[in-house]
């Protein structure tokens, strides 16, 4: 509707005849009525105002003025609302990159891991340096007696009619993997670090300790094709246990240490077979230990159907020592395995025959003929 001032009316009232103010004010209460209508067909329903002829007279004025009016842009007015449909088509998540990366919206909001972390050490992260590496370049061998690993075995010695149980607490990860080495003819080098003890019981006597081995070692191992190399540094003591030492006032202990070189190298055969062949030379021992000894083995490990699924295994080693004039200590192991997929992390269970001398350094003098069942898991 067009509300005209009040004041205007007045002013033209008084400098005009009573006739013609009469139609002028007819003519602006005509107008009022048309737009008023007007506004009221815009806002209704189709064919509202076609339900009869004054009406259709009506909305035929009016449309010229809202074609007018709807062309007037109104800078208070919001834009107009998209369906639910339009608004969820064009509507896209930000991706998972630019969420960790977007800039914080408040000033005290922490930056985002992945810049803080992977953004500040690029060059040690990248595909050619890792650190904590999955898995080992130079496997630990299955039969071998003094490797760093997790196990448990329960043996009897045949020739003494004696139990023993036999466990390794311990193992070898990597800490720094280098990967296309430049100037060097390798895939990859690696320094691994190792660490055990393998301690004997006696079931017949309480669980008493009989003895305990503890080694520790930093390797640095490296691979090329089917061809594993293996030189560092390991050291290893021989302790009495208490109770032993108790029970048996007279058994004279001895400080076995000793302080070695090694170095070795396995060739993976085939996919199923692997040869090894390890020297160690120590540059300080004690207690009994002479510097050089040698071990030698190969194994069998059938390639399983599907991954992580249970395969047999066939290992032997063969091990020398100075100190007892390098007579062979041989192990013999069969039984299942299971490989993880991802990690190479093995478990074993199976057989074990050992004959030799004993693989406990504080009972040197002792020969061992011994037959047992156990577990063990390698990283």
């Amino acid at each position: 509707m067009v509300n005209l001032p009040f004041s205007f009316i007045l002013r033209f009232h008084s400098g005009a005849s009573m006739p013609a103010f009469a139609g002028i004010w007819l003519a602006i209460v005509t107008i009022s009525v048309n737009v008023v209508r007007a506004d009221t067909a815009a806002s209704a329903p189709s064919g509202f105002f076609r339900s009869s002829g004054v009406n259709d007279v009506l909305a035929s004025q009016a449309e010229p003025l809202i074609r007018q009016t709807s062309e007037i842009d109104d800078p208070l007015a919001s834009p107009p609302l998209p369906s639910p449909a339009e608004a969820t088509a064009s509507f896209e998540y930000p991706a998972l990159e630019e969420q960790f990366t977007a800039t914080p919206d408040f000033p005290n909001e922490q930056p985002d891991f992945a810049s803080r972390v992977i953004g500040s050490c690029e060059p040690c992260c990248s595909p050619t340096h890792e650190v904590m590496p999955v898995g080992l370049l130079y496997r630990s061998y299955i039969a071998a007696p003094h490797e760093p690993r997790m196990s448990s075995t329960l043996l009897y010695d045949t020739s003494a009619h004696e139990s023993r149980w036999d466990s390794t607490l311990g193992g070898r990860i990597g800490l720094y993997r280098r990967n296309n080495p430049d100037n060097m003819n390798l895939d990859a080098w690696q320094i691994d670090v190792e660490g055990a003890v393998m301690v004997r019981l006696d079931p017949g006597e309480q669980m008493d300790l009989e003895s305990s081995d503890y080694r520790f070692g930093l390797l640095w191992t490296g691979r090329r094709d089917n061809i594993s190399y293996k030189a560092g540094y390991f050291h290893i003591s021989s302790h009495v246990g208490d109770e032993y030492q108790i029970k048996n006032p007279l058994f004279q202990r001895i400080n076995f240490v000793r302080e070695s070189l090694i170095v070795g190298t396995a060739i993976q055969m085939t996919p199923e077979v692997r040869t090894y062949i390890e020297a160690a030379y120590a540059v300080a021992y004690h207690g009994g230990a002479k510097p050089f000894q040698v071990q030698y083995g190969a194994e069998y490990v059938r390639v399983p159907c599907r991954p992580g699924s249970k395969t047999p295994f066939v290992a032997a080693n063969f091990q020398h020592r100075q100190e007892v004039d390098f007579e062979a200590g041989i192990n013999l192991m069969t039984g299942y395995q299971w490989t993880g997929p991802n990690t190479g992390r093995t478990m074993r269970i199976g057989l074990q025959y050992f004959n030799g001398p004993t693989n406990q350094y504080q009972f040197i003098g002792r020969y061992d003929n011994q037959l047992g069942f156990g577990i063990w898991v390698d990283y």
